[in-house]
């Protein structure tokens, strides 16, 4: 993101932190209790992120020829390489033989062997060898290869397409929002690692937790709200992606500093919602990624959560810091938000009330439902 945009944002967010309000939506919006709880919803947004473009990691994962790494998308075992002609590809991370998984974690390697019964694999996803050949005339033949997806970087993540015969085009899939997450860097940024939470939610349920900052006085109120203000965002939607801007505290300090000297993202968080399961948490030195999946009932939700740091993680004392801040976002998002909504979970589940409500300044909860439920019926009109 260009300095000017970065001021620009800056601008907004300290007008509205001054007026103590926030991006409003045009009204209140109403959602069916039954978007969390319905098993034909549940089958419909399964079908909704089957369908749509995945953003799976960060580059750095993959950082030269020669690397791997594996991944769960929707409860499917993918392997994603680098080979020696640089290129990103993407395969089902499971053996020809008898469907072992071939690999798992990220790594170096020139070949991949399966550990059950050592069939071997190159990077670009042909069988390069197995033990007692004869035994397999048919396999041994062929041209034996694993089960390739359309994979491909962009903006510094990697995304695949978990249906063969889409095409990915990831720049007109993301438009101007593709330079401006390039521009933050974070998918080049050293990796963390991944945390899991298996939670007792639906999947959308746990979504809304990321899209508004109106529970942070109250839900963080020892944590997020120490940092940054509670119910005062911009939001900005760019077709069915948004972006939010979460001030920090001391944002109004820059009222009496001159624009030239601002330091914008040393004052804001800004979090990026990319359709249709993917939460980015932007900040100078951290870049969270939050790939959030439906489970196999509407009321259980997979979220993977990762993170980048710009530090140098070879200094011990560096990547010491770096796993302590990604621990505490972790812990917070998992013993507060996630804690906190598995009962409201449960109420939906209940059938008390039909309805739930996202008021004028959850403008970011307006967007996901609403794209959400267009892709839904889209979806729905063409089966």
């Amino acid at each position: 993101m260009d300095r000017d945009q970065l001021i620009d944002l800056t601008r907004r967010a300290v007008k509205l932190a001054r007026d103590n309000t926030t991006d409003l939506a045009p009204s209140q919006r109403t959602v069916t209790a039954d978007a969390y709880t319905s098993v034909e919803r549940h089958a419909q947004d399964s079908a909704m992120l089957m369908a749509s473009p995945q953003l799976v990691g960060y580059v750095s994962e993959l950082p030269r020829p020669g690397t791997f790494c594996t991944k769960t998308v929707m409860g499917r075992s993918i392997l994603l390489t680098r080979a020696a002609d640089g290129l990103v590809r993407a395969f089902d991370n499971v053996c020809l033989h008898r469907q072992s998984r071939i690999t798992d974690g990220c790594g170096s390697a020139r070949r991949l062997a399966c550990p059950y019964h050592s069939w071997t694999y190159d990077l670009t996803g042909n069988l390069a060898g197995l033990p007692g050949a004869e035994g397999f005339p048919e396999t041994t033949t062929g041209d034996a290869r694993l089960s390739e997806m359309p994979a491909a970087e962009c903006a510094g993540f990697l995304w695949i397409s978990l249906d063969r015969d889409r095409t990915l085009d990831i720049p007109a899939f993301l438009g101007p929002l593709a330079a401006e997450l390039d521009s933050w860097g974070i998918g080049r940024w050293s990796p963390l690692g991944e945390k899991v939470l298996d939670c007792p939610i639906n999947w959308k349920l746990a979504i809304d937790t990321f899209a508004e900052n109106y529970h942070f006085a109250t839900v963080h109120k020892t944590t997020f709200a120490t940092i940054a203000r509670s119910n005062c965002t911009v939001f900005d939607s760019f077709g069915p992606h948004h972006r939010l801007v979460f001030p920090l505290n001391g944002i109004l300090d820059l009222e009496n500093t001159p624009e030239h000297e601002w330091e914008p993202l040393q004052n804001m968080v800004v979090i990026y919602a990319l359709f249709p399961n993917i939460v980015l948490s932007c900040t100078i030195a951290n870049g969270e990624l939050f790939r959030v999946y439906p489970g196999d009932v509407p009321g259980r939700s997979i979220t993977v959560h990762q993170n980048s740091t710009p530090l140098d993680v070879s200094d011990e004392s560096m990547a010491a810091g770096a796993a302590a801040v990604f621990d505490y976002a972790h812990s917070t998002v998992r013993d507060e938000d996630y804690a906190l909504v598995e009962a409201l979970q449960a109420n939906l589940a209940s059938g008390v009330r039909e309805h739930l409500v996202f008021g004028r300044n959850e403008p970011g909860l307006h967007h996901r439902h609403e794209t959400w439920e267009a892709a839904v019926k889209f979806g729905a009109g063409r089966r």
